[in-house]
């Protein structure tokens, strides 16, 4: 938005800007103002700005939040798939088991006796 609407510096004001900044004339406001290179601030450029480390773990964060969704995910489905490949198992009912054994002890009961 500076260098569209300012004017380059004079030879004099060139070294205005600090750290490879690039000096340009508002018409309107006639000071020099600076157009900063990365990690620079300042009215001159004269602060170097550290790397935000927030957006650095708040991206890794959002890394890890994704595969751990996704592990759980491929775990879910192979519980899903894993029931669904098994065979269908007969549920037997505690009547039916109780009928079962009552007829075993009875008939091992009735052949161990002679008549």
């Amino acid at each position: 938005l500076v260098i569209e609407h300012g004017i380059p510096c004079t030879v004099s004001e060139a070294n205005f800007c600090m750290n490879g900044g690039t000096c340009f004339i508002i018409p309107t406001v006639s000071t020099p103002t600076c157009v900063c290179k990365a990690n620079f601030e300042g009215s001159r450029c004269e602060h170097y700005q550290l790397s935000s480390f927030s957006r650095d773990s708040e991206e890794k964060g959002m890394i890890a939040a994704v595969v751990i969704i996704v592990l759980l995910i491929l775990v879910l489905l192979g519980v899903v798939i894993y029931y669904i490949s098994q065979p269908p198992q007969k549920h037997v009912t505690i009547s039916q088991h109780w009928q079962y054994n009552t007829s075993k002890i009875t008939s091992s009961c009735t052949a161990g006796t002679s008549p």
